[in-house]
């Protein structure tokens, strides 16, 4: 390799490898019918209790203490409202789609193969690109791109399926620095079980 094309080369690779640990996992294309797809499809029992909502209030606290004195107490409530556990969340592969859904919070369906839809915010009219599928680790997620805003679930099972964390983390123009944290379930048997 010439002394010109080292210096280029050595950057891709640097970009490359700043772009894995920024995007995480890549997104793999998957079937509705793919097993491991499959294996998501149910409804879980939030099951995180309170330690995990007071985690959820120490990761809000770190990400505001960095905002100005003046929008703090603002900036904490609208990032816990949207963002405590739900009492339940179903996940519904059907027809090539992938829906989730939470009572309370409107549902979203988007294709398994993890293309981008455009949906709206039915309350507060947000339009965001929603995507769902499974990465090359074979973890549900689902992404929503707004204009100034990301957000990633990632729906990571336990080894026996009964159990599903779902990881978020957020980031947006207004925050300093991304909102992490996580929420567990645990799979509620059917009725007919």
């Amino acid at each position: 390799m010439s002394a010109l094309r080292r210096p280029l080369a050595v950057s891709v690779l640097r970009f490359a490898a700043v772009l894995a640990v920024c995007c995480g996992p890549s997104i793999a294309v998957a079937e509705a019918s793919d097993p491991a797809l499959q294996a998501f499809a149910g409804t879980y029992g939030y099951v995180g209790g309170d330690a995990e909502i007071k985690a959820l209030d120490r990761a809000i606290d770190e990400v505001v203490d960095q905002m100005n004195f003046f929008i703090r107490g603002i900036a904490r409530r609208r990032l816990r409202a949207p963002n405590l556990p739900s009492k339940e969340v179903s996940v519904f592969i059907e027809k090539g789609q992938i829906r989730i859904h939470r009572p309370g919070q409107p549902e979203v369906s988007a294709p398994a193969d993890g293309k981008p839809i455009t949906w709206r915010h039915p309350t507060d009219g947000d339009v965001f690109q929603v995507s769902h599928g499974i990465d090359d680790e074979g973890v549900l997620y689902q992404r929503f791109e707004g204009e100034r805003s990301v957000s990633r679930n990632r729906f990571v099972l336990s080894e026996d399926e009964e159990r599903l964390t779902i990881h978020t983390a957020i980031t947006a123009d207004r925050l300093p620095s991304p909102l992490r944290f996580k929420m567990t379930y645990e799979q509620i048997p059917p009725p007919d079980s």
